[in-house]
């Protein structure tokens, strides 16, 4: 099972996302602030990373940690635009980084982690 990130500014959501993954046996960290969750962002298996929060966006801390060499995976989680349009602008700046959309969190989160962390998905 998989050391697992949450990065995102609202709480709800993040409790939501954290509860999820955890019924899966994932360890799961959240952090509210995205600049705290760079600090750490090295420890981790995989970050699930929002893109519209305050103090620094999702772009800014993906930005961040390629500056800084952190290679640790990403799936941007985010409610913004339209999921194929932010998906594809996504991976073509960031290759490698998933992205589901908030709206998929029930049905597409944990079959894009298993995916990433190449868990079995039956």
């Amino acid at each position: 099972m998989g050391k697992i990130m949450v990065v995102e500014d609202e709480k709800d959501v993040a409790d939501t996302m954290r509860m999820l993954i955890e019924a899966h046996g994932h360890k799961v960290a959240v952090f509210l602030d995205p600049k705290k969750g760079l600090e750490a962002a090295k420890d981790f298996d995989l970050i699930l990373l929002d893109i519209m929060m305050p103090k620094m966006t999702g772009r800014q801390f993906l930005d961040a940690m390629k500056k800084k060499g952190i290679k640790t995976k990403v799936i941007v989680v985010s409610a913004v635009g339209l999921p194929e349009e932010i998906g594809r602008e996504i991976g073509v700046k960031y290759p490698g980084t998933g992205f589901v959309s908030k709206i998929d969190i029930g049905d597409g989160l944990v079959p894009e982690i298993k995916k990433f962390l190449k868990e079995d998905i039956t």
